[in-house]
């Protein structure tokens, strides 16, 4: 053996050597294992503030999170019952977060927790927001249309007023089980409930200024736990009910900013012209509900015009101080909306300025009333609402609408009222509740519910793609039918509506002129109440214009014309 294969022996033996020797010896730690959080899940840290000063609901919490891209985000925190605090934070991005959190317990800001997790992929959509390609439109993260279809239940948390007495979980589930992805409730002013019996109103958050009930947040906290899981949407009202002087249900006196209270307000009017004294709320709603993709929008108002006859000179100074504050510190992108009454009952000035404001995301006005009990007025009415408010370029939201009067065989109010306004360009909540008031109080049974189900199936089967808007309305007949259009190249939606006259009796004659690029088209027709399938057909368009048979139906039918390729 030559000298030199011995040396490369003699090496290769030392190297195994000592390759034996390390794998000996224990491997160097890795460090601890951080916490894995799926993306647009929940992050949540727990913390103790030392030498506490000040009242919990004082303490200043600053936690600061830096995502993987390296953005920073500031979120605050809020006392957990039983001591201690909580931050919630979702992350937006996937891979490493690291964050500190400082609070000041009366003896100045110092660090209090500081940690790192791990944001891991996920199936789940994120945060609904207003959509980039269609001002009138809202989307998912992703890119799909989304279309506010639900319940004004504004106090969900009460079972007493939930049909079937219902625990707010299980509402939800049945709002979803109906094909609603969209409930409304609010956060109660007024704090003293007078029916079924005096006693503390449930949905009542803040009590005292700046003093918040644990165990109403909770309330809350569970009303977004079901909606996450159910995949609802939750528009979340901020003030509501509690500004009227001398009255019994939307007491002023109840109110925990009325000086009657002992709070700093001797009027609505100083309540309002003091912007600052709401924001302890907004900023405690913000950092303890504003991490769920379940938060829709923060609604900051509801029906000022009809509680306490506010004027809209008096709270859209208000509004737009408390959507500015909002926007500055909320690191999701909610919506901000008010839920004013509309341009048909105003008391000083109007919405206008605030419909056209930028902080203002989603326009909103609310239905009611002995004019538009019948249908057709109803439908007439929608229709022009949704026209009236299309020129600001905003998504449009119809907050609330009912008829506690309506016939319970047929719940035809409930149903004209969501299909028109879907088909005239803008997301519809019926109001429900137990009957106490004809003019808009309706449970929802399971009777009522399944006219939304048929909706959402409806919707659910046009082809994935971007939002359909509303059409010119095609010409109709006989004389008095009635027919709404949403469309986009390749696809349109109808729903046609029998007339005034002989309203409930068979249509066997109706037609539709619609306006369709030329073409082969597959033609289907449904039965908007059962969901059954009237008829299929495959059409050419050939002209400007095209007469189509509408199969015989019962006051109304919906069809889909797609584009054959």
């Amino acid at each position: 053996m030559s000298p030199r294969r011995d040396g490369w022996r003699v090496s290769l033996l030392v190297v195994v050597a000592l390759l034996g020797c390390a794998s000996s010896r224990p491997l160097p730690s890795a460090g601890p294992v951080l916490q894995e959080v799926e993306r647009f899940a929940r992050f949540e840290s727990d913390f103790d503030v030392p030498g506490l000063t000040r009242a919990p609901d004082d303490v200043a919490v600053h936690a600061r999170f830096v995502a993987p891209s390296g953005r920073e985000v500031v979120v605050g925190g809020f006392p957990v019952e039983g001591g201690g605090f909580r931050v919630r934070f979702t992350p937006q991005e996937v891979g490493e977060y690291g964050y500190r959190i400082h609070a000041d317990g009366g003896q100045g800001a110092r660090e209090v927790a500081s940690g790192r997790f791990v944001s891991r992929p996920s199936t789940r959509r994120g945060f609904v927001r207003r959509s980039t390609v269609s001002a009138h439109h809202l989307a998912w993260e992703d890119g799909t249309p989304f279309l506010p279809l639900g319940e004004n239940r504004f106090n969900v948390y009460d079972p007493t007023w939930n049909h079937g007495q219902q625990s707010a979980p299980d509402y939800i589930a049945g709002m979803a089980a109906r094909g609603m992805n969209t409930l409304r409730i609010f956060i109660f002013t007024d704090c003293e409930r007078e029916e079924p019996a005096p006693g503390p109103q449930p949905g009542c958050l803040e009590p005292r200024p700046g003093v918040f009930d644990a165990q109403v947040a909770a309330r809350y906290d569970a009303i977004f736990a079901a909606a996450e899981q159910h995949g609802l949407q939750v528009v979340l009202t901020l003030f509501a009910v509690g500004f009227t002087p001398g009255e019994t249900w939307k007491s002023w006196e109840d109110n925990p900013y009325s000086t009657a209270r002992g709070g700093p307000a001797a009027m609505p009017d100083d309540f309002f012209d003091r912007p600052e004294l709401a924001e302890r709320r907004l900023r405690y709603v913000l950092a303890r509900y504003g991490a769920s993709p379940s938060l829709l929008a923060v609604d900051l108002l509801n029906e000022p015009e009809w509680d306490g006859n506010v004027g809209e000179a008096t709270w859209r100074p208000w509004a737009e101080r408390l959507a500015t504050t909002w926007h500055a510190e909320d690191p999701y992108g909610h919506l901000v909306t008010v839920g004013s009454v509309g341009l048909h009952w105003n008391v000083d000035g109007d919405e206008r300025p605030w419909y056209a404001s930028p902080r203002n995301d989603l326009l909103q006005w609310h239905l009611y009333g002995e004019d538009f009990y019948q249908v057709h007025a109803l439908a007439a009415e929608l229709t022009r609402k949704v026209a009236e408010t299309w020129g600001y370029d905003k998504p449009i939201l119809c907050g609330e609408f009912g008829y506690g009067g309506e016939d319970r065989a047929t719940f035809d109010h409930t149903h004209v009222g969501i299909w028109v306004t879907t088909f005239s360009g803008a997301g519809g909540l019926a109001h429900s509740a137990p009957p106490f008031t004809e003019d808009s109080d309706v449970p929802m049974t399971p009777e009522r519910g399944r006219h939304f189900r048929v909706l959402a199936d409806f919707l659910a089967r046009l082809p994935p793609g971007p939002p359909l808007l509303p059409l010119a309305a095609p010409g109709a007949s006989p004389g008095g039918t009635r027919a709404w259009a949403l469309g986009r190249p390749g696809l349109q939606a109808l729903w046609v509506m029998g007339a005034k006259e002989g309203y409930g009796q068979p249509v066997s004659d109706a037609r539709v002129l619609v306006r369709l690029e030329p073409g082969r088209y597959r033609v289907t027709w449904w039965d908007d109440v059962t969901g059954a399938v009237l008829g299929r057909e495959e059409r050419t368009m050939s002209g400007p214009e095209t007469s189509l048979g509408v199969p015989a139906f019962t006051r109304h039918a919906a069809g889909m014309l797609e584009a054959m390729r």
